[in-house]
């Protein structure tokens, strides 16, 4: 029997230490009673500990832990690599956080200013906070994520840039009320955008996103929530307390005082079964009430999602999802109302207008030695979430209409990729992990029958842990 007992979870969550953080919650062992919200910050059980007979639970419990220094390289249509030193200091329940990102060669992420040709460099995750029992407080940025999936969420992914935040967290018994404030990029740009506009005035407005969330868990086998979001700003915008009200819908605000935002609604539900989970989310933009005169449809994402442990055999962890967003989802009118930062989506990695159907399966040899094989199919219409509004606004204009096609539109493309990899870990000095893929490509860049091939190679490092 083995008692466990982890307080302050701050591993990143494209890390494997989530991964492991997943499985041993399938498998009964540690217990998030709040779900929703990654990196995440307490892991308790309904009591104060859990005790777990799984056979695995040693194993995985023993990868946790946080590498002082990490090196990813990535090798396909570009050649990149990442060092990322690490230090973090807890003390009483005040705990600091400071990773640097240094990165050689060229891809899509930042950072991208290049110093002397050699290098460019940023911060990666840097940040102060405070955790109690009943109240969390955080400053600094940090890679987010909303959602009940392990890999990809709509609402927040945290897979673009990472983002600067003020957030914060009341808990009360089986309730969880947290509130993010990010101040995002200004946009010099149009006040309204719309194909065939003729508007020549810009204006550089100011960007904010706020999301607030109230989670419930009544029972430690079942976790839902509610979360509202918010890109909002313009010429001048400034933030009043009452954007700072937990308590209050941003909605409310933009209906009574014209403060005009892009509102996002987000559900979500996670199950606990016997070494297995399922989950599922819903993602609302600007939902139609009735039928809108100039077709207008509904903006959503939908994602469902089951993890396993032992799945026909023992020793190994099976992830299966699926996500479909959209066509105009995460767009509007309102260039600086778009959900993005730097130009990258805030949300779902793929933006709007596609689906994908992901599977990971990892099986565990023996403490040292994981396999893993990972397979996606994914369509992607033409829509990103740039993509310029199809009808005019601000005023509408009787006898326009939006375009039929609400879902992969255009020419898809279309994209198979087929990865195994293996993975090793010496005690808490070592992780190495290697991964070899084929990506296959569709109608390339929306070009019908362009077709596009990749070998992928990736390889990470993690050492020392002091």
């Amino acid at each position: 029997m083995i008692a466990l007992s982890i307080f302050l979870i701050i591993y990143p969550i494209d890390s494997w230490q989530n991964e492991i953080l997943e499985e041993l919650q399938v498998r009964g062992c540690i217990h998030t009673k709040f779900q929703g919200v990654k990196p995440y910050s307490f892991i308790y059980d309904s009591i104060a500990k859990w005790s777990c007979t799984d056979h695995n639970a040693k194993l995985l419990y023993n990868r946790l832990w946080l590498p002082n220094l990490s090196l990813n390289i990535k090798i396909d249509t570009v050649k990149v690599g990442r060092f990322k030193p690490m230090v973090n200091y807890k003390f009483s329940n005040f705990f600091l956080y400071l990773q640097p990102d240094v990165k050689f060669g060229t891809d899509s992420l930042p950072p991208n200013k290049v110093f002397k040709n050699l290098f460019s460099a940023d911060y990666e995750r840097v940040y102060a906070r405070y955790d109690k029992d009943n109240f969390g407080i955080f400053i600094g940025r940090e890679r987010f994520s909303i959602g009940p999936s392990p890999r990809y969420n709509m609402l927040l992914s945290g897979y673009g840039p990472p983002l600067d935040w003020f957030h914060y967290r009341l808990t009360a018994k089986n309730i969880q009320l947290t509130y993010f404030l990010s101040r995002l990029d200004d946009m010099y740009c149009k006040p309204v955008e719309y194909i065939g506009d003729t508007i020549t005035t810009l204006i550089n407005a100011r960007r904010y996103l706020i999301i607030k969330r109230l989670e419930f868990t009544p029972v430690n086998w079942f976790t839902c929530s509610f979360s509202e979001a918010a890109t909002q700003g313009g010429e001048n915008y400034a933030l009043m307390p009452y954007h700072f009200n937990p308590l209050v819908f941003i909605h409310t605000l933009q209906h009574n005082w014209n403060k005009d935002a892009d509102l996002f609604f987000h559900l979500d539900a996670k199950i606990f079964l016997k070494n297995s989970t399922l989950y599922s989310a819903l993602l609302i933009d600007d939902y139609q009430l009735e039928p809108d005169p100039n077709g207008e449809p509904n903006h959503y994402g939908v994602n469902f999602g089951a993890e396993f442990a032992d799945f026909l055999v023992s020793n190994n962890f099976l992830i299966i999802e699926y996500h479909l967003l959209s066509r105009w989802i995460y767009c509007i009118y309102a260039p600086y109302q778009r959900y993005m930062y730097y130009g990258y989506p805030i949300g779902f990695p793929y933006g709007p207008d596609c689906d994908e159907l992901y599977a990971k399966y990892i099986h565990h040899f023996n403490e040292n030695f994981d396999i893993f094989f990972t397979g996606s199919y994914s369509r992607k219409g033409e829509n990103n979430v740039n993509s310029i509004w199809p009808i005019p606004e601000n005023p509408r204009v009787p006898g326009t209409f939006f375009p039929e096609d609400n879902y992969l539109s255009g020419v898809t493309q279309n994209a198979v990729c087929l990865t195994t990899g293996i993975r090793l870990f010496y005690r808490n000095l070592l992780f190495f992990e290697s991964s070899l893929g084929y990506l296959n490509i569709n109608n390339y860049n929306h070009t019908r029958y362009a077709k596009k091939n990749s070998i992928l190679l990736r390889i990470q490092v993690g050492f020392l842990h002091l």
